[in-house]
């Protein structure tokens, strides 16, 4: 058989034979120094701060129970804000009355604005909130803080999701639909996204005019549902599967996204089950849940990192809060018992947790529980780890 090999093919084959001895000739020739910083090591600490220290730059008052407040980077630690996807929450950590004290809260900006260092955070006064009524009345600007990294599961994926989006809304949980409608309107994300937004009264309505001005983008559609009012071109009464139905697109899926009080979703829970739509087209954030317990005082041992320390902690408190009222401050983010950051060990005692604890099987086995969303009902010996 007779084999013909061009010119270019006896060159590949030449190279091809020398390639081991001129790579081992590039590696000896060349200089032995560690390489300082990796491209993935840079993304990971942008994307993934472990600390975002921040400064109040701006507050506005949104109505008479809510305000939003504009954060920077606080140049002296980090100079960028990492960057988020649309429907995310940091966890936000006050220093009150020298404790510090943290909270999830949306962040109502859109993602471009992170680009350009700003986040907005949107707080409604709730009564017997301790943050949040400290925020509303004592933050200004200039106050520094700091933040966990941006996240949550309230978000979009092409993959998962179909290309219609229903977004339940109800007080503040607004926050994380008008950063979506805010990133489709700036072309950061695709999809069609109808916002359907439950309130009391017009007056409890929380950024209306953005709302108005990002409806007039053919890919957002904004409903408002008056509970207590009669209001022209608004529905009355309660986000219902009837009110759904009348603006979900006919021949097509959608999914369906909720935030809002956690009356409003146990309420949607059984609306939504007469639309038919699979589990997963359908996503809810809720809102921390508390648990009626006594008011007695128990003792909790506390090891952390090869410190031992003792603290006082109420029946009716997180262990969490109890650890922050004591300056003890350990990982979390969520504040709901979903995100698993907060995990820790119980070594002795009892507790209990809230419905909206999703602790792994094999956790309870080994005794490992979320203290955001655990009350202690007995002394207890805990470990944990510091943020």
């Amino acid at each position: 058989m007779k084999v013909k090999v061009s010119l270019i093919g006896v060159l590949d084959m030449l190279k091809f034979k020398n390639l081991k001895k001129n790579r081992l000739n590039a590696i000896n020739n060349s200089e032995i120094k560690p390489y300082k910083e990796y491209e993935v090591n840079k993304l990971a600490d942008y994307y993934h701060p472990k600390k975002q220290y921040l400064i109040i730059k701006e507050i506005f008052e949104e109505n008479k129970d809510t305000k939003s407040f504009y954060l920077i980077p606080d140049e002296e630690y980090n100079g960028k804000l990492a960057y988020f996807k649309a429907g995310s929450y940091i966890s936000l950590f006050v220093n009150v009355d020298n404790n510090i004290v943290s909270r999830a809260y949306a962040i109502s900006s859109s993602p471009k604005q992170a680009l350009e260092n700003i986040y907005r955070i949107t707080v409604k006064r709730k009564e017997d909130g301790y943050l949040s009524n400290y925020l509303l009345d004592k933050a200004k600007v200039g106050d520094k803080l700091f933040a966990s990294e941006p996240g949550g599961f309230l978000t979009y994926s092409s993959i998962r999701d179909a290309k219609n989006v229903i977004a339940i809304a109800g007080g503040i949980g607004i926050t994380p639909f008008i950063s979506m409608a805010k990133a489709i309107n700036d072309g950061i994300e695709d999809f069609n996204l109808t916002i359907i937004y439950g309130v009391n009264k017009v007056s409890d309505i929380i950024f209306k005019n953005e709302l108005d001005n990002l409806s007039s983008n053919s890919k957002i559609k904004v409903i408002y549902v008056i509970r207590d009012e009669e209001v022209s071109n608004c529905e009355k009464g309660l986000i219902s599967a009837e009110i759904i139905k009348k603006y979900a697109p006919k021949d097509e899926k959608y999914s369906i996204f909720a935030s809002g009080p956690n009356g409003m979703l146990d309420y949607l829970n059984s609306e939504i089950s007469k639309l038919n739509i699979a589990n997963k087209y359908f996503r809810i954030e809720r809102s921390p849940e508390t648990l009626d317990l006594e008011n007695k005082e128990f003792t909790i041992k506390i090891h952390c990192e090869n410190e031992v320390f003792s603290i006082k902690a109420m029946q009716n408190e997180t262990i969490l809060n109890a650890l922050e009222r004591s300056n003890l401050l350990i990982r979390s983010k969520c504040h709901l018992g979903g995100c698993g950051y907060c995990r820790s060990k119980i070594l002795k005692g009892e507790i209990k947790t809230t419905k909206l604890n999703k602790q792994a099987e094999i956790d309870k086995k080994f005794n490992y529980f979320h203290p955001c969303c655990s009350y202690p009902v007995s002394d207890l010996e805990i470990e944990v780890y510091k943020y």
